[in-house]
């Protein structure tokens, strides 16, 4: 199970930076793809928060867990998610500092991942 969970963690990983770079090509490219980018990578950042948090309160790593912190990070995920979807269905709306809050928010799940 510990293979599983590393396989878990790595795609987690890359879908922080998905967002991220999908954040980044909008300000330099502005290329369409950027917002599939962050609504894909904003996707797959939850499905893989949710089986490592699973993974590790059924006790099958040695992992300890924090409830309180887990909750946060799950709402700021989730508020990624939601804008990265609005930003995908509607594009007009990235000159409002959309982009800008999902990167944020990318940017304090990461700092609550490792700060706390």
């Amino acid at each position: 199970m510990e293979i599983v969970y590393d396989v878990l963690v790595v795609l987690h990983l890359l879908g922080m930076a998905g967002i991220l770079s999908g954040v980044l090509i909008h300000y330099t490219a502005k290329a369409a793809a950027a917002f599939a980018a962050m609504l894909h990578s904003a996707i797959l950042q939850v499905i893989t928060g949710l089986a490592l948090t699973g993974i590790a309160s059924a006790g099958l790593v040695d992992s300890d867990v924090n409830n309180t912190k887990i909750a946060v990070k799950l709402v700021v995920a989730v508020a990624v998610l939601v804008l990265a979807l609005v930003l995908y269905r509607r594009r007009d709306l990235a000159d409002r500092g959309l982009v800008a809050a999902v990167g944020g928010l990318t940017v304090v799940n990461v700092i609550i991942a490792v700060f706390w």
